[in-house]
């Protein structure tokens, strides 16, 4: 069973980030892969190619990926600004321990 390795859109906060690397996690950053400016598709099918879930804050786009179960699986952050770090980092690390990449394949999760 594999772990879960996220990948942040361009919302995500760089030092929710980093702590959640510090932990043992892979992250890859929308800014730093070149995906800036992109289309919420593009980001899904990025994600789902290098076998990351995406993470965001945008609902919408997280309401309409329900209804697609070909990704690697989408988390959308509800309960948290931007810049509530620590939030964050304990839902995703959370999360991550109680998930594998494999339960989270074609699945919307909406963490609070």
């Amino acid at each position: 069973m594999a772990a879960v390795s996220f990948y942040f859109d361009e919302m995500m906060p760089r030092p929710a980030a980093e702590q959640i690397a510090k932990r043992g996690y892979s992250v890859v950053m929308a800014v730093d892969v070149g995906m800036t400016q992109k289309p919420d598709e593009e980001h899904l099918q990025y994600a789902t190619e290098q076998g990351r879930i995406l993470v965001t804050f945008d609902h919408p786009f997280a309401g309409r990926t329900m209804a697609s179960q070909g990704h690697a699986g989408l988390i959308c952050i509800t309960s948290a600004r931007q810049d509530d770090f620590g939030i964050i980092v304990r839902l995703l690390i959370a999360f991550g321990d109680g998930h594998t990449a494999e339960d989270a394949k074609g699945s919307v999760f909406w963490l609070r």
